[in-house]
């Protein structure tokens, strides 16, 4: 009679732990992957949620003779009960809030009327702060910026809407 024991093979310790690491290092790459990807899609989403605020507002001035003032309460996050809110309702059946959520300090939409770019003087603009690219719609003459709102904050993407003085 032979023996039973002697046919039955199996995995040693160390050749399962190696398989378990091998297989850690695949989820963590595929992990990496997927966060990356996340992030460039949500930045495809402010993007867009830029150029239609962009839109609205073009509507308001072409409505109003003017882009949205400080004085009329417009400068401030958008998306959160800020005055463009309110100004921009009837141009946007929503206003859109950034990805992260409202409320969130790190990432938002923000309009500042008067901010100053470069050579062009005061001029309206669109932010989106904390993206993966730090350049915009009309960036090339924006090489200096003052405002509020962080306009020089890094990451941050702008849309220049047009001279607001």
């Amino acid at each position: 009679m032979r023996d039973v024991r002697a046919q039955i093979s199996g995995f040693s310790l160390i050749e399962l732990l190696i398989a378990i690491a091998i297989i850690t290092m695949l989820a963590s790459i595929v992990l990496a992957s997927y966060d990356a990807a996340r992030g460039k899609a949500q930045d495809v989403q402010r993007i867009t949620e830029l150029n239609q605020l962009k839109n609205a507002i073009e509507l308001y001035r072409i409505d109003n003779g003017h882009y949205p003032r400080e004085n009329e309460g417009a400068n401030g996050r958008i998306g959160e009960g800020a005055g463009l809110d309110s100004l921009l309702v009837e141009y946007m059946p929503s206003i859109p809030i950034d990805p992260s959520g409202p409320g969130n300090p790190t990432y938002y939409y923000y309009y500042d009327g008067s901010a100053t770019c470069g050579g062009m003087g005061t001029v309206a603009v669109v932010f989106a702060y904390n993206m993966s690219q730090q350049t915009g719609n009309g960036d090339e003459f924006c090489t200096v910026w003052g405002g509020e709102g962080g306009s020089g904050t890094a990451n941050a993407y702008h849309v220049v809407l047009g001279r607001s003085d």
